[in-house]
């Protein structure tokens, strides 16, 4: 009788951490619709979830990409021990890029930049990766001219450029003076789905630059739109949240 209370226990839990589970991924692929289903209908839903949306988006590379960055962020020096090892055996520009990400985590940008320099040759030498890569790394490494001449051979080469890219040529323009250029970047972001990085440092930029009103108003819509976001949202802008929270506290101040 013990056993099976304490067998009935473990599958409740078990059950409860995938509900869980798959309720998070259900808001992130943007379908919370699947949370009912999982809740209301506990071991189907959770089945029906494995197999038809779970198991399809669990590529091999998506996991696999995955678990190098965790295993960057936990331990960056060990993570460059290997990917130095990948690129000894097989000295491929993806291996290499993966080591310059690889150098950029552990803190060592000037040997990011110097590797993905290495790149930029024969049909890689307008190759979107690499150039995005190496404004990256020039940005990181505080060499603004390379950055900036990176990024507009980017542009140039008529790629649709991620969130994360105009995000990096916003700060690019920011960091090196231009900063109504930088003003153009962070406002064309600020309207899309970029996160709240972008909007947050647009209201920083804004204000620094004497025009305080539409700061504070892009603080508070920041906060607006966090209200109404869900918990994981909330969780993962945390940090640009909280930069708005205290703009808009000392001006109360």
């Amino acid at each position: 009788m013990q056993f099976f209370n304490w067998y009935s226990s473990f599958v409740g839990l078990a059950m409860l951490a995938a509900q869980l589970f798959f309720a998070v991924h259900a808001v992130r692929q943007g379908k919370p619709w699947w949370i009912l289903i999982l809740f209301f209908f506990p071991g189907l839903g959770i089945l029906l979830y494995f197999i038809v949306e779970y198991l399809p988006s669990a590529r091999t590379g998506e996991l696999r990409s995955a678990g190098r960055q965790i295993a960057r962020r936990l331990n960056p020096a060990a993570e460059v021990r290997r990917l130095e090892g990948e690129v000894a055996l097989s000295n491929t520009v993806n291996n290499r890029l993966a080591l310059a990400d690889a150098y950029l985590e552990a803190g060592r940008q000037g040997d990011a930049v110097a590797l993905v320099r290495t790149c930029l040759q024969g049909i890689h030498e307008d190759d979107p990766r690499v150039l995005g890569a190496l404004a990256r790394a020039c940005h990181a490494a505080g060499q603004m001219d390379e950055a900036r001449q990176a990024m507009e051979r980017l542009k140039r080469q008529n790629t649709l450029l991620t969130a994360s890219m105009q995000l990096l040529d916003a700060r690019i323009a920011e960091d090196s003076g231009d900063v109504e250029g930088a003003l153009r970047a962070y406002a064309v972001l600020s309207r899309g789905a970029a996160g709240e990085e972008a909007r947050c440092r647009y209201g920083l930029l804004l204000k620094s630059v004497g025009r305080t009103d539409e700061a504070y108003a892009l603080f508070e819509e920041m906060l607006r739109h966090a209200r109404v976001s869900s918990g994981h949202y909330r969780r993962e802008e945390k940090k640009w949240l909280d930069v708005a929270r205290r703009e808009l506290k000392e001006r109360a101040s």
